[in-house]
């Protein structure tokens, strides 16, 4: 996952814009692993005798003496964000014995392509790099632990940032990502302490979830051809540039043996992500927190539209007071506040908001929110055509030296708040107003503060146990009606999380907890890193730099 998710963000942005095209987007469904021919007492087809690796029966993972076995523990990031030739020290021996000593009995552990190859000589392989991957196997070995080796930088970019186009409009790094796992898989083909191997961590195709069905059924036929055993851990895609989520919530449509179907689990993303520098997110709050609104799949429903909008060219700051809107409808469940600055050319100056509600009568009730716009904690950006930007001025206020702005947007755009999402109540009336200021504003630009209204299918949820098993219920339905198993590859809270009473333990218990309940395999993100890790810091792990609470829990919990 690391050093950042967009899935959860970009559901919300792909969402809040009044013009979007609501057109549904169609695929073919996933294949179930019942699409094989099998026997009821060998659901894939294989004999126990020519299989000593871990596989499935049915939806159940079991050993080569079909005793059931259940998948819980963490991730060696491996520092992949080097992109070196070596990869840089991350741990010893000693971790792996760490990691058992918590009850775990897998390490998800991730590649960089950069490990085995080089871009200016493809195809041949690094004998450092089986080095180095045949010491860790034999750790694990010694200690109980089985490997997931899982695929965090193909060839073409890293892809959970949405910045590896280059995977998918360029083939040649597709063949040369098939290519080196059919060189893995080849290699370590008996190896019974690797569980499986991942092919894509967090895939992000540019055009439609169809580009990774396709690659992906190709990574599974490229593997298959040399290797017939290990599980494949087929993630569904973090999202699909341009697209709204798919019904079969973005996982592939392959067929095959022995396949697991991946997600990653970091919601309320607002909270699991907060006050770490590389989030660019303010505070989000406690868990659990019963004042606190969370909504699994919340979709845009209608806005303020008669809300007063800024004049053309420049203007001085200048009080905009916004139209009660009154909600009649019951799809409006909820509401955040956005900043419009549709066509601005310019550049927009919004600051000092309050959104307020009256009651049936019109009565004044209460300021559910009031912020002087100093910092732009919580606040997300979104252009149609992807132009303009936004942030914070530090030399421009209403009152101070500060402001949020937004400028040089060509087409549709606003910055929206999602962690101040509140409900909303039937025949109450509520109303958005502050101060704008104009500098070089296109005459057809639309700029105004508005409050954006959604729905959803499902109830409303508190920040709970409840709404993380509304989450994970909704994948978890999917792939009991698809007889298929689930992993959560990836699921974790950054290191704020577990400071100043946040609550961070109580998160990961709960996770863990309804992991266990559904069996849905896990590992935690991650063992090592600065910013969710269990040891932080760079090297080998630093036993004094440590989040010892968490260590407790998993040990308390999973042995």
């Amino acid at each position: 996952m690391k050093p950042f998710t967009y899935a959860l963000l970009l559901l919300f942005l792909v969402t809040a814009c009044g013009g979007k095209d609501d057109t549904p987007f169609e695929e073919a469904q996933p294949r179930t692993q019942t699409d094989e021919p099998s026997e009821p007492e060998n659901p894939n087809g294989q004999e126990n005798s020519e299989n000593p690796l871990l596989q499935l029966s049915g939806t159940q993972l079991v050993d080569a003496d079909q005793n059931p076995i259940y998948l819980q523990g963490v991730a060696f990031s491996n520092f992949i964000w080097d992109n070196g030739p070596l990869p840089p020290e991350h741990h010893t021996e000693e971790d792996f014995k760490r990691v058992a000593d918590m009850g775990m009995n897998s390490i998800r552990f991730y590649l960089n392509y950069t490990y085995f190859e080089d871009d200016a000589d493809p195809y041949t392989y690094r004998q450092s790099g089986w080095d180095w991957l045949d010491q860790n196997i034999a750790w694990a070995k010694k200690h109980g632990v089985y490997l997931i080796l899982n695929m965090h930088a193909p060839q073409g970019g890293y892809q959970s940032q949405g910045e590896g186009d280059a995977l998918w409009n360029d083939m040649a790094n597709q063949d040369r990502l098939i290519a080196l796992w059919k060189a893995i898989a080849e290699r370590y083909a008996d190896e019974v302490q690797i569980a499986g191997f991942g092919p894509l961590n967090e895939p992000v195709p540019t055009r439609s979830i169809t580009q990774w069905s396709v690659l992906a059924q190709k990574l599974v036929d490229g593997i298959r051809s040399v290797n017939q055993h290990h599980l494949l851990f087929m993630e569904k895609a973090i999202y699909v540039k341009n697209a709204d989520p798919d019904t079969n919530f973005n996982f592939p449509d392959i067929s095959g043996t022995n396949i697991v179907y991946e997600f990653h689990g970091y919601e309320p993303f607002f909270y699991t992500h907060q006050l770490m520098e590389f989030s660019g997110l303010g505070d989000g709050g406690t868990y659990p927190d019963e004042e606190k609104l969370e909504v699994a799949y919340p979709t845009w429903y209608t806005t303020s539209f008669d809300n007063p909008q800024l004049p053309a060219n420049t203007t001085p700051w200048r009080y905009f007071e916004g139209v009660p809107f009154k909600v009649t409808d019951t799809n409006i469940k909820m509401a955040i506040p956005a900043l419009v600055a549709k066509n601005v050319s310019g550049r927009v100056y919004f600051d000092d908001l309050v959104i307020s509600e009256y009651d049936a009568d019109g009565v004044f009730i209460r300021n559910i929110y009031e912020t002087d716009l100093s910092d732009s904690d919580g606040w997300s950006y979104w252009s149609r055509n992807q132009s303009g930007t936004a942030g914070i001025s530090t030399t421009e206020g209403h009152n101070d030296q500060k402001s949020l702005y937004i400028e040089g947007a060509t087409d549709d755009a606003n910055f929206s708040n999602y962690s101040v999402l509140f409900e909303t109540t039937q025949n109450h009336s509520y109303q958005i107003s502050g101060w704008m200021k104009g500098n070089n504003v296109a005459v057809s630009a639309e700029c105004k503060i508005r409050l954006d209204y959604y729905t959803t299918d499902g109830p409303v949820y508190k920040r709970n146990k409840a709404y993380l098993e509304s989450v994970i219920n909704e994948l978890d339905a999917w792939a009991k009606a698809k007889n298929v198993p689930l992993y959560m590859g990836e699921f974790g809270a950054g290191y704020p999380c577990f400071e100043n009473n946040k609550g961070g333990l109580n998160y990961v218990k709960d996770m863990v907890s309804i992991a266990k309940a559904k069996n849905i395999h896990f590992t935690y993100h991650t063992y090592h890193e600065d910013n969710f890790g269990l040891y932080r810091g760079y090297g080998i792990p630093d036993a004094t730099n440590v989040n010892q609470p968490l260590i407790d829990l998993f040990t308390e919990i999973l042995n």
